[in-house]
């Protein structure tokens, strides 16, 4: 057992403000409702290896330096009296911070599981800031990593990642005795509000609710539109919502395929994973279309890319199925890509308002709970500049795939995440409601996934019509059992947040 030493690190920023709340704060704030009375479930944290070098006061003031910085940690919300969600800044205070010494033949990293758990099950009082604890393990008296914990309000992934490259970037000169560089500019949440509601700001709202209107004109009404019922086992108390299961797909031959069929179709590899997904879904449910919302960064302007806060926001996307070769539809994908990215910021309120009218107008309800999330840096998403590899070679890489359960939680009916594994390899999670898809649908859909990009990057003229190849990439099995499948050999999935873009404690 690690031996703990629990601290309460002092941090001062430059001011206190109060300031509405931004649009992608709301949405966060909501989905985190919802979830109650988890209210841990979207806490996450990211961690890295420290040099062998330093205290564990070095680290814990370069943490308070980071929360002094960067307004979003220091930030608590609260009701005003109109009713709308408002932020509060707070200059000075405290956070919780943990240093663990690693007990005889105990590894840093297990101390870091066991930290990792307990922050799973502490919830954050969203109304007491700051939204942030730290901790750090030794080894010998030395920091050997050092990780952190947020709330989901306060820091997306692209903002932990930041975080994780300041803190060793601030610390590397904190104990070499080197002056750092001042951080690049970066807006705070509470300008990010104040432009939302600038004439500029609310242009680009209004434009984003127009094409809310007309996704959901065009959107199917489920992608599951035949449920059945869930798995059977013991209920969770501290679930709100159903059961779900997931599980992860390591896979060499998806990443070759990828290679091969970006550079044929000229689009991005994230939308070559895209209409996979898509065609396989919505061929199942035999649809003309296929809707899922997409994950967007909303970093475009300059200020924004090193910018600390929750940022990102969930805007639909419909991939058109009709057309007479995939080529065809994984263009359109990547071009309804390009539009909905363009759209990412918008009023959550007012887009369940025009989800709900919608519905009306139709006389049904239309289900928008199925998510794609390619969590890849950037340049692992755009197109593969290299040589695409002989299709031998693809097939042959099917061999080392793995499928097994793995513990990430989302709470939509479906939610597909892409996640770098390791070099030449990509890793696929899937997490369903039972009542959607079986636990051995969600491994097939997974191998279909891969059977359906092998198919085609192994088929130069794509003379298969796009419906057979789904059929055939991913049978349904009409006498499905509901059953648990078990583990295979590969590396389960990671704790918690993977479903926000965030490959938490990896």
């Amino acid at each position: 057992m690690a031996e703990v030493d629990r601290r309460r690190v002092p941090f001062s920023g430059e001011r206190s403000a109060v300031a509405p709340a931004t649009c992608a704060q709301r949405h966060m704030w909501n989905l985190i409702q919802r979830q109650l009375p988890d209210a841990a479930f979207y806490n996450e944290g990211l961690w890295t290896e420290l040099p062998a070098r330093g205290t564990p006061q070095d680290v814990l003031d370069t943490f308070a330096e980071l929360v002094g910085q960067y307004e979003s940690l220091r930030t608590a919300f609260a009701r005003a009296p109109d009713g709308s969600l408002t932020q509060h800044v707070l200059r000075t205070g405290h956070f919780e911070a943990e240093i663990r010494t690693t007990g005889p033949g105990e590894s840093p990293q297990d101390a870091l599981r066991a930290w990792q758990c307990r922050m799973r099950h502490t919830a954050f009082d969203l109304a007491t800031a700051p939204l942030f604890r730290a901790m750090v393990v030794l080894t010998g008296n030395t920091p050997a990593l050092a990780a952190f914990c947020v709330s989901h309000i306060a820091a997306d992934l692209m903002s932990m990642r930041h975080l994780i490259g300041e803190l060793t970037r601030l610390l590397d000169a904190r104990t070499t005795g080197r002056h750092p560089a001042p951080p690049p500019a970066a807006r705070q949440p509470v300008e990010q509000a104040h432009y939302e509601r600038s004439r500029k700001g609310r242009a680009l709202l209004a434009r984003s609710h127009d094409y809310w209107r007309r996704q959901l004109a065009s959107a199917p009404p489920s992608l599951f539109p035949a449920r059945r019922s869930r798995a059977t086992g013991p209920p969770d108390p501290g679930r709100a919502g159903p059961e779900h299961y997931s599980a992860a797909m390591n896979s060499q031959a998806v990443p070759l395929a990828i290679t091969i069929l970006s550079r044929r179709w000229r689009v991005s590899g994230s939308a070559v994973l895209l209409t996979a997904v898509a065609l396989l879904l919505g061929n199942r449910a035999h649809l003309p279309a296929c809707t899922l919302r997409l994950l967007t960064a909303n970093r475009s302007e300059p200020e924004l890319r090193t910018a600390v806060a929750n940022l990102h926001q969930e805007v639909p996307v419909t991939v058109p199925l009709r057309g007479e070769h995939v080529a065809d539809i994984a263009r359109g994908a990547f071009a309804a890509c390009t539009t909905a990215y363009a759209h990412g910021l918008f009023d959550p309120d007012r887009a369940e308002e025009l989800t709900r009218a919608a519905g009306r107008e139709r006389g049904t309800p239309i289900d928008l709970s199925y998510c794609f999330n390619d969590i890849r840096n950037a340049h692992e998403r755009r197109a593969d500049t290299s040589t695409p590899p002989p299709a031998h070679a693809v097939r042959a890489a099917t061999t080392a795939t793995t499928i097994e359960p793995c513990d990430f939680e989302e709470a939509e009916t479906f939610f597909f995440v892409v996640v770098s594994y390791r070099p030449g390899w990509l890793r696929l999670v899937a997490d369903a409601d039972t009542a959607a898809l079986a636990p051995d649908e969600v491994h097939s859909f997974l191998r279909g996934v891969e059977r359906l990009l092998v198919e085609l990057a192994c088929e130069p003229a794509e003379s298969t019509p796009p419906a057979e190849l789904a059929t055939r990439a991913w049978p349904e099995l009409r006498h499905s059992r509901m059953a648990m499948p078990q583990a295979g050999g590969a590396a389960t999935g990671t704790a918690r947040g993977d479903c926000h873009g965030h490959t938490t404690w990896q």
